[in-house]
């Protein structure tokens, strides 16, 4: 009974905090880029500035990146949301498609890809993630996996390049929304036709719920179909995670994660477009406009 209480008093936070707010905008502070070296020993390297927010991952968080993603159940709960996403994308295509994860950090999600079967190569513009990546492939997985050290919205890889891209958690973390469309455009180019992106980014569309929350880069899912579109995409679907937004799991007491979990997938599910962050789905059907 008192589980049952104490679920019913954060659900009805979440949602009286969304429809009291409304579509309210806030200011965002101003951020800047940072600059970081990028080579890296035995990694091929395109950067030479990090066009960063000041949230982004770089040096100092590559040893620790992995385990605040994975030791807490809220934490795995989270992770395992977005890999379930991601997979149910995947399955647009075969096992022996070429796939590209913009942003791929230490693997988090690359490592999903791989573990499922699915061919799957790495950019990032911070050497030493890649290099805890690269760590934790097999012998038989660092002969297949290409990984480069590349500015997420320049990659040194040839127009469709590839069966499947995506991105996941990197957008927001980019020095600002105009630079987060250039990645997506940058993405698109690097699909063959007929291929797939997975575009995820935080919703601009949904207000901001809480206190102290750190600066970040936001677009609208409308923006993002209208930028995937001008560079040959055609959108199949909006998909939404988080309506009961990421701090609701962090405030939740883990015996109720499973019941929070199944309901914030739920409401995600019928409410796409008004959760904390979004997805946008693409078909490549042609060439940028």
């Amino acid at each position: 009974m008192k589980g049952r209480l104490l679920f019913g008093v954060l659900l009805s936070q979440e949602v009286m905090h969304f429809l009291i707010l409304g579509p309210r905008q806030l200011l965002m502070a101003k951020t800047h880029p940072k600059t970081l070296s990028g080579s890296v020993d035995a990694l091929e390297s395109n950067v030479e500035s990090v066009r960063a927010a000041d949230t982004a991952y770089t040096v100092d968080n590559a040893a620790d990146y992995d385990a605040k993603r994975t030791i807490e159940p809220r934490d795995k709960r989270i992770h395992n949301f977005e890999r379930d996403i991601l997979l149910s994308a995947l399955k647009n295509v075969s096992k022996d498609a070429k796939v590209l994860e913009v942003g791929c950090g230490t693997g988090r999600l690359l490592s999903e890809g791989l573990e499922a079967g699915y061919q799957v190569d790495g950019v990032d513009a911070s050497g030493p993630m890649l290099e805890h990546l690269k760590a934790k492939l097999t012998e038989e997985q660092r002969r297949h996996v290409n990984l480069i050290v590349a500015e997420a919205a320049d990659i040194p890889k040839p127009d469709a390049s590839y069966d499947f891209a995506y991105t996941i958690r990197l957008l927001n973390q980019t020095e600002s929304p105009e630079y987060a469309l250039t990645v997506v455009d940058e993405i698109a180019r690097l699909v063959k036709t007929g291929g797939y992106f997975l575009i995820e980014f935080v919703n601009e569309a949904r207000p901001r719920i809480g206190t102290a929350r750190r600066p970040t880069t936001r677009l609208r899912p409308s923006e993002v179909a209208r930028r995937g579109e001008a560079a040959g995409g055609e959108v199949i679907t909006y998909i939404g995670a988080y309506w009961l937004s990421m701090q609701a799991y962090k405030k939740c007491p883990n015996p109720l994660l499973g019941l929070l979990s199944t309901t914030d997938r739920v409401l995600s599910k019928l409410l796409p477009r008004s959760c904390a962050r979004s997805y946008v789905f693409f078909r490549k059907t042609g060439s940028a406009e």
